[in-house]
């Protein structure tokens, strides 16, 4: 029985033994109120005792670690835990066997005459063996005077992957020039012929494919006879012919293509013809010094297109493109030359500089030096 219970039974009690003291209405109120507490509380113990326990509900996690299957999960669960695809030693892509698969795709697709599939594959593998070349490179240079053993052991292995490499870019040009591109095929037999040297046996071949395509052709009195096609001297000129005819019809948006595509032109002859003449430097003195003429020839022709460039910004009033081109001849032509002083004096009249050169006191000093061949 509970407290409240307790204590109003025993005011019943004493209420029913002095009931002769109490007032009727009182005792009616009282009883009442005994018997409203008793149900009440009969009726929550009963209620609680009927009633069935509810289980809580726990929000669980899922399990960090998944149930055996039977099999061993090898996806991390952490983005940045990455797990290596299982591969035989070296046969990975950055290796040797992997440049030496794309070569042997490259074959079988000029097998199938799919050359755009076999200029993409021998690209890849060029890139590969140059990385190659200059890691092993790098890790000999590192190992120098450390150990011996593995200095040697790299040093031989980047002079093998760069042999690989200029086989491929080889390859590379051989394709270009199969395809009348011989704008593409040029500059690689240059980079060959560099990286081997005119003695080696692959550095000859390159030069001769330069000779049939008609880039070096050695006259009789020692001198170049530039080929015809696109990457040379006429090709240059014949651009800059069209861009003459583009100014006489005032087409000067025409006329500034054509000038621009003639001068990157010549900047590149002049490029290669200076490779050319480094790398028979000490080899063969008359192919050394043919090829630095035409250098020389080539940026000269070069500075004259960017003088005409620079000509047609300054009529069309346009300062800010001519003045760049204006200082650029005379940082390769110097102040001495005619087309340096030429050049100065357009400053003059731009405004840009506000001192004449040479000035009416000192005398025009002579040419120190030609223009420089690598622009």
């Amino acid at each position: 029985m509970s407290k409240y219970m307790q204590n109003d039974f025993l005011f019943a009690q004493t209420a029913q033994t002095k009931m002769v003291f109490l007032p009727s209405a009182f005792y009616l109120a009282f009883y009442m109120k005994f018997l409203s507490r008793i149900t009440l509380t009969t009726a929550i113990i009963l209620t609680v005792a009927h009633t069935p326990l509810q289980a809580q509900t726990v929000p669980t996690e899922p399990p960090l670690v998944p149930a055996s299957s039977g099999q061993t999960d090898t996806t991390p669960t952490n983005p940045t835990d990455l797990v290596p695809t299982a591969q035989p030693t070296g046969q990975f892509l950055l290796s040797q066997p992997g440049g030496q698969q794309l070569m042997a795709d490259a074959d079988r697709a000029i097998a199938d005459q799919n050359y755009p599939l076999a200029l993409q594959k021998l690209q890849e593998a060029r890139q590969i063996f140059n990385q190659l070349s200059t890691f092993h490179s790098q890790l000999a240079s590192s190992f120098a005077g450390v150990d011996i053993r593995l200095s040697d052991d790299n040093r031989n292995k980047a002079l093998e992957t760069a042999q690989m490499r200029d086989q491929a870019t080889y390859q590379l040009a051989l394709i270009h020039r199969s395809q009348n591109q011989p704008e593409l095929a040029v500059p690689l037999f240059v980079q060959i012929i560099s990286s081997q040297q005119p003695t080696r046996d692959l550095g000859k071949k390159s030069y001769e494919q330069l000779t049939e395509l008609g880039f070096t052709v050695t006259n009789k009195d020692g001198s170049l006879q530039i080929g015809t096609g696109l990457l040379s001297v006429q090709g240059a000129q014949k651009l800059i012919e069209e861009a003459e005819q583009a100014i006489a019809s005032q087409d000067y948006v025409l006329a500034e293509e054509k000038l621009q595509e003639a001068r990157q032109l010549f900047n590149q002859l002049s490029n290669f013809y200076g490779q050319l003449s480094s790398s028979f430097s000490g080899i063969d003195n008359r192919l050394a010094t043919s090829n630095r003429n035409q250098a020389l020839a080539t940026a000269q022709k070069r500075d004259e297109t960017t003088y005409q460039l620079a000509m047609v910004h300054k009529s069309q009033n346009q300062p800010e493109l001519a003045v760049p081109l204006l200082i650029q001849i005379i940082s390769s032509q110097q102040p001495t030359r005619e087309l340096g002083q030429k050049a100065y004096s357009q400053l003059l009249e731009l405004g840009f500089t506000n001192m004449a050169y040479p000035s009416e006191e000192e005398p025009v000093a002579e040419p120190e030096k030609p223009p420089e061949a690598n622009k």
